[in-house]
């Protein structure tokens, strides 16, 4: 059995940030109130009550700054530490009931990934991973280290609200596979797809466009179970990417 490694004080309290935010999500379904922002999106109570809850949990240990979806900020011109946050990722499914979100938690220094950490709602277990360390699981107080895997044999692709041209080359992309009659191919609106494609359910995962905050934590989560990530057009993933195509080999990818 391959140990856990000794993760840094960032990464634990990651952890225990997105458990939390998590918990707080759960216990508001049904009864959050909805509101529209731009275009189709929506945001609810419980998207401000889950980034304000980690916020300040984070607050307490690190003077990191906070970058979030749902009340912003910016990262550090000088290149220092920081913080990605999107509270729930699959708003839309949130709203609806749907248990197809998560919570995504990052840490970046001097420009790189360096800890994630994502809360599943589909299966309720924590996502987590070290730059370096791997990636692992943990349910119910169980610990298991992650591989992607193309076995399954079944792809997600979105289009992530992109727009013109971009979001006709998504449509283009998604007949093509559908056409190639090579996978079984889905759509779950949410980043929560990473946790899925990091414990090898999924064997492929693509977005054509998407926010840092969602994409960060499932990239690292991803990349350390050993998926390739790059951006759609196959040129490599960084922190000002807008879109990603990550699968479980690179002969997949």
């Amino acid at each position: 059995m391959t140990s856990l490694p000794m993760f840094r004080p960032e990464t634990l309290r990651a952890l225990e940030a997105v458990e939390q935010g998590g918990a707080i999500a759960e216990e508001r379904i049904g009864s959050a109130a909805t509101s529209h922002k731009e275009g189709r999106d929506v945001v609810t109570e419980a998207d401000l009550a889950v980034e304000d809850a980690i916020r300040e949990l984070l607050g307490r240990a690190f003077e990191y700054p906070v970058v979030g979806e749902e009340r912003g900020g910016s990262a550090p011109a000088d290149g220092s530490a920081y913080w990605l946050l999107d509270p729930i990722c699959g708003t839309r499914n949130y709203a609806s009931g749907l248990p197809l979100w998560c919570t995504n938690l990052a840490l970046v220094e001097a420009g790189q990934l360096k800890a994630a950490a994502i809360y599943d709602a589909l299966t309720r277990e924590v996502q987590v991973a070290e730059a370096g360390a791997g990636a692992w699981a943990r349910k119910d107080g169980s610990w298991r280290r992650l591989q992607a895997s193309g076995e399954s044999g079944v792809v997600a692709i979105e289009e992530g609200k992109a727009r013109e041209p971009r979001r006709s080359q998504a449509a283009t992309f998604m007949s093509a596979a559908i056409r190639a009659d090579r996978w079984d191919v889905r759509s779950f609106a949410t980043t929560a797809t990473f946790p899925q494609l990091a414990a090898g359910r999924l064997a492929a995962y693509v977005t054509f466009y998407a926010g840092i905050e969602h994409m960060a934590a499932g990239v690292l989560v991803s990349q350390e179970a050993g998926a390739v990530v790059t951006q759609v057009d196959g040129r490599p993933w960084t922190l000002t990417s807008d879109s990603f195509i990550a699968a479980a080999s690179r002969d997949l990818h």
